[in-house]
């Protein structure tokens, strides 16, 4: 098939998603369905295929990720059932600010969490940024998107995200190389990108809440429905905000004397759990002197991201039944079911998208068309990088790809492997969208729209990825 055919009806697959999800108000899901199987027919992908494709692709990704968002969604209305979310918010805003909370969102996912699965710190995250941002006024994407840049900058651009991990191992760097050049540059650049951010959205009224949120995992109207709490109006949203309008803020004051005096370890207990449990699987062959954490058959499972996220969610489901009872705990879990059910179908069919597109070969012939043209490593590394994101959905394979095709001119032309690297992590970020099972978790945890999940998720990322860039060929100036 013509390489610029291919190119084009690649292009207008996502454009015509956008179209249907954004403009015809389709369900993301059948819009999803609808362009993976245009795709398929337009680029020679045997009928067969296609439709293998369809199943194998939704089989996966289900696989890959179906109980991780069950898992989570469970866990975090639980806390919300008892209040943890208020509690957590209260103490960041208490902490950081107003001011400081976007900077905090960013610095801390993008330095303190990257060993943990991106998919989830969303689930666990996503929520208390969006109440956060309900209770100090601000707009959903003022938190929602330092939230994104952290999470995608920890996974490629700092010591010891996965992606980072696999570049390393890939060009045999020691991770002692790497360790203060990755924080040196991860952490001015995120601090900027989100001031950018933060002006942007606030200062030239960038953000609708009307388009761009939606009805979704909101936590403050669950804790007021299911622990009895009122919704703050007028005068009463002064106290947690300023001066706002009541249908903006959901803030909640619970009525039960015990529920505004919720320890705040008791209220993050559940996410230490899961935080730890994974953290603590890492670390051990760092200590241990142990290759592999496999040689510790335990530590291995209970660190493993899925029974990590089951025991995190069973002590919610302890701490939910003694503070709101059984019957409390039973209306909670029905309520979190249903709204796991239509994350998972949009979910699934991003996968199925992400089959097709390597069917159809566009994979392959990116990657030759890089090979051919090795000038310029540093931009060639980044955009590698950013077009496997925007294309596949997946940062480590961007991340891969790039470093396979860039990798060997590294001696030849006298490059520094550290720069390579973080020009290809940086690349990474760029593009995240409907083929990325993340950007439709982010959707529904965030209860924001396919518009508004686009402007506080996809944009924010490719902001870090842009200012990232900027400074890395700054620095090989000088270096």
């Amino acid at each position: 098939m013509p390489t610029a055919w291919l190119v084009i009806d690649f292009i207008f697959v996502f454009v015509a998603i956008a179209v249907l999800i954004v403009k015809a108000k389709l369900n993301p899901a059948l819009a999803l369905l609808l362009g993976t199987i245009w795709l398929g027919l337009t680029t020679g992908v045997p009928l067969a295929d296609i439709a293998t494709g369809l199943s194998t692709g939704f089989g996966s990704m289900m696989a890959e990720v179906g109980l991780l968002i069950s898992l989570g969604v469970i866990m975090g209305f639980l806390m919300a059932s008892y209040g943890a979310v208020q509690r957590i918010v209260n103490g960041i805003l208490k902490v950081f600010g107003k001011k400081g909370s976007p900077f905090a969102f960013g610095l801390t996912l993008s330095t303190i969490t990257p060993p943990i699965f991106f998919d989830v710190l969303v689930v666990l995250v996503a929520p208390i940024a969006r109440r956060v941002a309900q209770l100090s006024n601000r707009p959903a994407a003022s938190m929602i998107g330092p939230v994104s840049m952290g999470l995608a900058a920890g996974s490629s651009l700092v010591i010891p995200g996965p992606a980072m991990l696999a570049m390393l191992g890939a060009l045999k760097v020691d991770v002692g190389q790497m360790l203060l050049p990755s924080w040196a540059i991860t952490l001015p650049c995120m601090a900027l990108s989100v001031f950018i951010w933060v002006s942007l959205v606030e200062r030239f009224k960038w953000w609708d809440p009307e388009k761009d949120e939606e009805e979704g995992i909101d936590i403050g109207r669950f804790e007021a429905e299911v622990v009895g709490g009122t919704p703050i109006a007028d005068g009463g949203a002064a106290a947690v905000g300023g001066q706002a309008e009541a249908e903006t803020v959901v803030a909640v004051q619970p009525e039960a004397k015990d529920a505004k005096q919720l320890p705040m370890l008791l209220a993050v207990l559940p996410v230490i759990t899961v935080l730890g449990l994974i953290v603590i699987r890492i670390l051990v062959p760092v200590f241990s002197g142990i290759e592999s954490v496999a040689e510790v058959p335990v530590v291995d499972f209970l660190g493993s991201a899925v029974i990590a996220l089951f025991i995190g969610t069973l002590v919610a489901l302890a701490i939910a039944i003694a503070r709101t009872g059984l019957q409390g705990q039973a209306d909670t879990f029905e309520k979190a079911l249903e709204t796991v059910g239509q994350i998972l179908v949009v979910t699934a069919c991003a996968g199925s998208l992400g089959t097709i597109i390597t069917a159809s070969g566009v994979v392959d012939l990116l990657k030759t068309a890089f090979e051919a043209n090795p000038t310029i490593p540093l931009l060639i590394a980044w955009f590698i990088g950013a077009v496997f994101r925007t294309t596949v959905g997946g940062q480590m394979l961007g991340c891969l790809t790039a470093i396979g095709v860039v990798g060997p001119l590294i001696d030849p032309l006298g490059l520094s492997p550290i720069l390579v690297i973080l020009a290809t992590g940086a690349g990474s970020l760029f593009g995240a969208q409907f083929t990325d099972n993340t950007f439709w978790m982010m959707k529904s945890m965030g209860g924001l729209s396919t518009r508004g999940t686009l402007k506080a998720f996809t944009i924010p990322q490719a902001l870090m990825s842009v200012v990232t860039l900027i400074v890395v060929l700054i620095v090989d100036i000088f270096v």
